[in-house]
């Protein structure tokens, strides 16, 4: 059973921001990724975290990449690592995977990030899944929240099983997916799969009425099409949850809005321009946009 959705039919809001808030408030956020000549992609996230409206936002990165980050965002604070570094105490949400390779260097950012045991929520995403097969019992006494974003073919790798198989039973792979991390699970494509652990904090969050279901359940997005075939938007939809997740929506909230902010904003290009030649960072201000409204 499944329920669909757009960004019409659903009624999740952020938190209202009072006039004595502070930057502190709005969640602080560690990126981590970017391995040497991969930049690209943490610095696409951690742009699309701060612009969906995180108090602060850091992104650990191979040297390599703090020019191109603080020449593009100096309002991210950007600290390039080797091997030793530490993950702040006082971080809310890691979101841990954009531009990570199969090396040593990724590796040890990955095992980082599971001895962090302090973190509120984890998102792993993209090269992180090189790791899972490795850690996969660590991955599961995390007591972080964790939301996994694969694309069809991560999905093949973190079940074993064909991309066929992931495609002909996309949401029946999306709950697979859930009890074997013990995550929520956002299964990108074609009419993305948002499946999550606990959506009692989306009671009321949709126009058409969900009561009936349980504790778990799976949630369809209709729009989004081949307009967001293109390098980076997984990295700019990572970077949306996170920021969401900071300003303390429920994982389940963060998860269903970030995916639908993101395909209405791919809609917006179609419409305007067509399904030919978006590049990633064109969706990010139209997400600041939509989710002010």
């Amino acid at each position: 059973m499944s329920k669909d959705f757009n960004f019409d039919s659903i009624q999740i809001k952020i938190p209202k921001r009072f006039k004595d808030s502070h930057k502190g408030d709005f969640g602080r956020v560690l990126i981590l990724g970017g391995s040497e000549g991969m930049g690209g992609a943490a610095i696409l996230s951690s742009e699309a975290c701060l612009y969906s409206g995180a108090g602060l936002v850091s992104m650990y990165t191979h040297p390599s990449n703090i020019l191109a980050s603080l020449s593009r965002n100096p309002e991210i604070m950007t600290l390039g690592i080797r091997k030793d570094f530490e993950i702040p105490e006082n971080t809310d949400v890691i979101l841990c995977g954009p531009g990570l390779t199969d090396n040593s260097w990724s590796r040890n950012i990955f095992e980082k990030t599971l001895a962090k045991k302090s973190i509120n929520t984890i998102i792993f995403d993209a090269g992180a899944f090189n790791f899972f097969s490795i850690y996969e019992d660590m991955l599961k006494k995390l007591d972080s929240n964790i939301i996994l974003t694969p694309h069809p073919g991560e999905a093949s790798k973190l079940l074993d099983k064909p991309i066929d198989y992931v495609q002909s039973t996309r949401m029946i792979s999306a709950r697979e997916i859930s009890a074997r991390y013990k995550a929520n699970v956002i299964l990108k494509g074609k009419e993305t799969v948002v499946y999550v652990r606990d959506n009692k904090h989306l009671t009321g969050r949709f126009v058409i009425d969900h009561d009936s279901y349980g504790p778990q359940g799976a949630y369809i997005c209709l729009e989004g099409g081949p307009e967001l075939s293109t390098g980076g938007t997984g990295d700019v939809l990572a970077g949306v949850i996170a920021g969401l997740r900071a300003q303390k929506l429920s994982p389940a909230e963060a998860c269903i809005l970030s995916v639908a902010v993101h395909a209405r904003a791919g809609e917006i290009f179609k419409n305007k321009t067509g399904e030919i030649g978006l590049n990633a960072s064109s969706l990010i201000l139209t997400i600041r946009d939509l989710i002010n409204k």
